[in-house]
């Protein structure tokens, strides 16, 4: 989640499940090409998805008590719950579709239920 990738995939491939979930610089172009290097040596099931207005610390713990403690996130930038919400959320289909072998449609398409969420690289390009 959200960060480069620094273990190398091997040239030959990895066929596993795999889902990225990061900020808006994690898109084709954007400032960090380790996703967009490694995307093309997954050769298994794979999700690239991105999360507008989310930033690095929008993925971790963090972002939520600075909500119970009334400290508001920069402009533009998701609320540490709506951002937890959509991490929780893939994260959970992701897991129940690889080791649970139950189908997620949420894994399928863009939901209007979470709008900030886009896959890529097909609806995403430098932001």
């Amino acid at each position: 989640m959200d960060g480069a990738t620094y273990a190398r995939i091997p040239r030959s491939g990895f066929s596993r499940p795999f889902m990225f979930m990061g900020s808006p610089e994690h898109v084709p172009g954007g400032r960090d090409g380790s996703w967009e290097r490694d995307w093309k040596l997954l050769t298994g099931w794979k999700r690239w998805v991105v999360l507008s207005g989310a930033e690095h610390q929008s993925f971790t713990d963090g972002s939520l008590p600075a909500g119970a403690l009334g400290v508001k996130p920069p402009c533009g930038v998701l609320s540490g719950a709506r951002s937890a919400e959509r991490t929780r959320a893939y994260v959970a289909v992701f897991l129940d579709q690889h080791l649970k072998s139950r189908r997620q449609p949420l894994l399928d398409r863009p939901s209007p239920r979470y709008p900030e969420v886009r896959f890529c690289p097909a609806t995403c390009g430098p932001s």
